[in-house]
């Protein structure tokens, strides 16, 4: 045989094997979309056929397992969707998906990650979370995939809090920080966000291995949290931590509102931390001298049967009627005494009950003696004194206390004169202009 016929031969063969391998790959693309088309309404198909697809592709060179990768994604997908898999089927799947995943153009594989990492986040599947997603956190820093490292990161803060794995919780909130610290994120409002939710984590964790004392030092960064790009849990946390702030540094006003702030947020996040905010709103509206019960509110009725809620709303009723007893057993209880925050409060709540009792002393009195006074409330005169300067700047009587002589005045009928005095002057004026 000829030179020539060898050549001839040797073209023949490799035009056969080129022509038998562009024909497996359109087999293979056939097979890919085929599945593509399936993954949603018949995902068992789908499944099998991504499968195939990888199979076929596992005698090629690992650069070239273009339909491979894709195949993973929606692989992983699948498994995600179903109620019950084996663990290490979706581990193989993510090692096969990340073992191609640098093999791909950036953008293409920071879409396919991307992807991934958002149907684990939203699939609410906690042992899921818990169990793969770490995997996927070193690789979304190595790709500069920072916004979807943050977001996957904060997914597992929310997973081990819930768990109770403060350790764990302790552990990927310093590593978020550090990246945080350490990276540039060009979306400055979404960076702000994920500085307030990592703060946000941090009170949760403080709060649950009793290091309340640490949690004082995020309050004015808390202040400055833009809670608009926050889901409602997160910013339920930090509205009431400041409201927390606000109420020990007797800004009673701005306290309750922020809890309030924090019942609407829990609420619409369906988190049971909502009573404990209408609770704690309760309270301080009473330490504010606010009109108005927040058990009136319509969106608190949810709890009106609650046990816990209803010994505050006889709080609330014993304080507008003046029901010492009541009032002081309630504050007595153990509903106050085994709740940090409002076992601080107690002493200004009974400040109310000697407040009330000042008052109705001195009802029967135009002046009245303060070591008297001092005795039948069995309270030292300077403390005393500084109750009715208390009552006295909150417009609750009219008086005047006359240190050398040491009793109290109460003016209310001269206060009474003179009004009436100043009317019929007001009245004789209109009647002159006429």
């Amino acid at each position: 045989m000829s030179d020539q016929e060898y050549d001839y031969d040797y073209d023949y063969d490799q035009n056969q094997i080129d022509q038998e391998e562009d024909q497996d790959e359109i087999e293979l693309e056939n097979n890919f979309n085929r599945a593509e088309d399936e993954w949603k309404l018949n995902p068992d198909l789908a499944y099998q056929l991504f499968n195939e697809v990888i199979e076929k592709e596992k005698s090629k060179d690992i650069n070239s397992r273009k339909w491979s990768f894709k195949s993973y994604q929606f692989l992983i997908q699948i498994l995600i969707q179903k109620s019950k898999f084996q663990d290490n089927l979706i581990f193989q799947y993510i090692q096969g998906f990340l073992e191609l995943l640098d093999r791909q153009y950036k953008t293409e594989g920071d879409k396919a990650l991307k992807i991934v990492v958002d149907s684990l986040m939203n699939s609410n599947n906690s042992h899921l979370i818990s169990t793969v997603l770490p995997n996927l956190l070193d690789k979304l820093k190595y790709m500069n995939q920072i916004g979807i490292y943050c977001g996957a990161s904060m997914k597992l803060c929310k997973d081990y809090y819930q768990k109770g794995n403060y350790n764990k919780l302790e552990e990927i909130i310093n590593n978020i920080q550090t990246v945080l610290d350490n990276s540039q994120i060009q979306d400055e409002d979404r960076k702000k966000a994920f500085l307030s939710e990592l703060l946000a984590y941090r009170v949760l964790l403080y709060n649950s291995t009793n290091r309340q004392e640490q949690i004082k030092p995020l309050y004015r960064q808390l202040l400055k949290s833009n809670l608009d790009l926050l889901e409602p849990y997160i910013s339920g946390v930090i509205n009431l931590t400041i409201g927390q702030q606000k109420a020990l540094e007797r800004q009673y006003e701005q306290s309750r509102k922020k809890f309030m702030e924090a019942f609407y947020s829990f609420l619409d996040a369906c988190s049971p931390e909502a009573k404990q905010a209408l609770i704690y709103a309760s309270v301080v509206s009473i330490l504010e001298n606010f009109k108005m019960n927040l058990f009136d509110d319509m969106k608190s009725k949810v709890y009106e049967q609650d046990q816990n809620v209803k010994v505050f709303q006889d709080l609330r009723i014993s304080y507008e009627q003046q029901n010492v007893q009541n009032f002081s057993n309630i504050i007595n209880s153990e509903y106050f005494q085994n709740d940090i925050f409002l076992a601080l409060l107690k002493p200004y709540m009974q400040q109310i009950i000697v407040e009330v009792k000042i008052l109705r002393y001195i009802k029967c009195y135009s002046t009245i003696k303060l070591d008297y006074l001092s005795k039948q409330l069995l309270i030292e005169i300077p403390v005393l004194k500084k109750y009715i300067q208390g009552l006295i700047t909150k417009k609750q009587f009219n008086g005047l206390i006359d240190e050398i002589e040491g009793y109290l005045e109460i003016r209310r009928e001269v206060a009474e004169t003179q009004t009436k005095a100043l009317k019929i002057i007001v009245d004789q004026i209109k009647i002159f202009d006429y």
